[in-house]
């Protein structure tokens, strides 16, 4: 298992995979995602493997004006 900071919270997750990590935190299917500090492409998430105290930051898209 793996100790994550997740949009500001600490978790603990069995998959190091940012694909799985995200279905596991239930993190929105459309949202941006960075992994300490840097975005990250839904194109590539599946190759991304996450450390043991890594920050992973999920933001969902706002309209405004």
């Amino acid at each position: 298992m793996l100790t994550i900071l997740f949009n500001g919270e600490h978790y603990q997750v069995k998959s190091a995979a940012l694909k799985y990590v995200l279905i596991e935190l239930d993190a929105p299917a459309l949202c941006a995602v960075a992994v300490n500090g840097q975005f990250v492409p839904k194109a590539e998430h599946e190759n991304v493997m996450l450390r043991d105290q890594d920050t992973l930051d999920a933001f969902t898209p706002m309209q405004g004006g």
